[in-house]
């Protein structure tokens, strides 16, 4: 049977909400985690940097386990100013769409048998006479019947400022323990950023005993070079049919610009394999350069225009601050000091940094005091990292060295 060519749109998702099941890639470690997490009776928290594939992983996960999902979106509650209030929401999006369906169902039997005309059939839905939490965790469970199910808390980040909604959520945790609660036998995951994961704890109200009641699992963190190499194999050779001229360049080039996390990776290969589709889908190497414009333009433009706004004028002859912010894209650790940066700065520019004092300590301050710092501090307050991962990616697509020298030159990106 003739099977219909996939486009790249179809193949790299980077913002698909439901998992593309044939470009999945499977994460073990993590995996297995959050099974044995979902037997521990225990809510889950799970983290990880916007883009390090989170909510596909615990979809996939809890997929495959049979376990009935619903998500409440912790944005939507910090905009109503309520948890309560998105919990309605969730308890009268569902009854819209039971209500919908029967709608549906009931025109179409009519119209197929010999009555005509349609069914007239207004009701009007309104929260339960029981209050919103409890309400939504029973219709969870009535849904589900008698499989596991899980009430996903999504983007936690978006609430850890509002110490109201911090309250909140500690007062909903706590209650899941409640005989009134626990009977309906509906557990939380939630999901976070690292960064915040520290604010939250930090501000929780009764942080020990919500603490006791939760089950914090491994970082989502970056894939490693095999499984990107998997991801960029399946999805130019097995999905898409192109031709490659040099796998382990391709894997290598793309894992180190996206900084291997399974968004970026697929925001990547989409510019790539929409340059490749005009050249015969075949990628070579001298496609990349022009994937790494695309990419920068397309998905790190903001990034790009904070990066250039701090970086040396022309006229300066060392240009020690390009050096600095080439050496923070070469950094593979989440935090660094100082002296890391200086080490890299003399490694890779010898000549100009040979016997110098190079006052990196003060750069690095001096970026992270900027209105759109690229750095922050950590909170050991010693040393530094990223105020935003995608500032490590570009740097790494952006900035590249001069031949013979010691100079820095950016990429450019026209029309910007």
């Amino acid at each position: 049977m003739f099977q219909k060519e996939k486009r790249p749109e179809e193949v790299f998702t980077p913002r698909a909400s439901e998992v593309n099941d044939s470009m999945y890639v499977d994460r073990p470690e993590l995996e297995e985690s959050l099974k044995k997490g979902l037997r521990s009776n225990k809510h889950l928290l799970i983290y990880g940097e916007s883009g390090s594939g989170k909510t596909w992983l615990y979809k996939k996960v809890l997929k495959k386990e049979g376990v009935k999902v619903h998500v409440a979106n912790l944005a939507n509650a910090s905009r109503l100013k309520s948890i309560n209030e998105e919990f309605k929401n969730l308890v009268n999006r569902k009854q819209i769409s039971r209500k919908t369906a029967y709608a549906e169902t009931k025109e179409a039997s009519l119209n197929a048998g010999v009555g005509s005309g349609k069914l007239n059939h207004q009701d009007q839905y309104t929260i339960a006479d029981i209050e919103p939490f409890e309400a939504c965790i029973k219709q969870i469970r009535k849904e589900a019947g008698d499989a596991p199910a899980i009430l996903v808390l999504d983007n936690l980040e978006t609430i850890w400022s509002d110490e109201n909604l911090l309250s909140e959520l500690a007062n909903v945790i706590t209650l899941l323990d409640d005989e009134s609660y626990a009977k309906y036998k509906v557990n939380f995951l939630i999901v976070g950023v690292p960064g915040d994961l520290r604010k939250y704890y930090q501000q929780t109200p009764n942080l020990s005993t919500v603490a006791n009641r939760i089950r914090e699992l491994p970082p989502v963190s970056r894939m490693t070079l095999e499984q990107c190499r998997d991801l960029v194999y399946q999805g130019f050779i097995t999905e898409l049919e192109y031709q490659i001229y040099d796998i382990e360049k391709l894997t290598s080039h793309i894992s180190w610009v996206t900084d291997r996390l399974p968004q970026r990776i697929h925001e990547y290969c989409w510019e790539l394999a929409l340059l490749g589709e005009s050249h015969g889908k075949k990628i070579t190497n001298d496609l990349l350069d022009q994937a790494d414009q695309s990419w920068l333009k397309e998905s790190l433009s903001s990034n790009y225009t904070v990066v250039e706004s701090v970086m040396n004028e022309r006229d300066t002859k060392v240009r020690r601050r390009n050096q600095t912010l080439y050496a923070l894209g070469l950094v593979k650790s989440e935090e660094f000091k100082g002296s890391d940066i200086e080490s890299i700065v003399r490694q890779e520019f010898p000549e100009s940094t040979k016997d110098k004092t190079l006052n990196i300590p003060q750069i690095l301050s001096g970026l992270s005091n900027k209105e759109n710092p690229i750095i922050k501090r950590s909170p050991k307050e010693d040393s530094y990292c990223f105020s935003d991962p995608k500032y490590r990616m570009c740097l790494r697509a952006m900035l590249r060295k001069k031949a013979n020298s010691d100079l820095v030159e950016k990429l450019p990106v026209s029309n910007f």
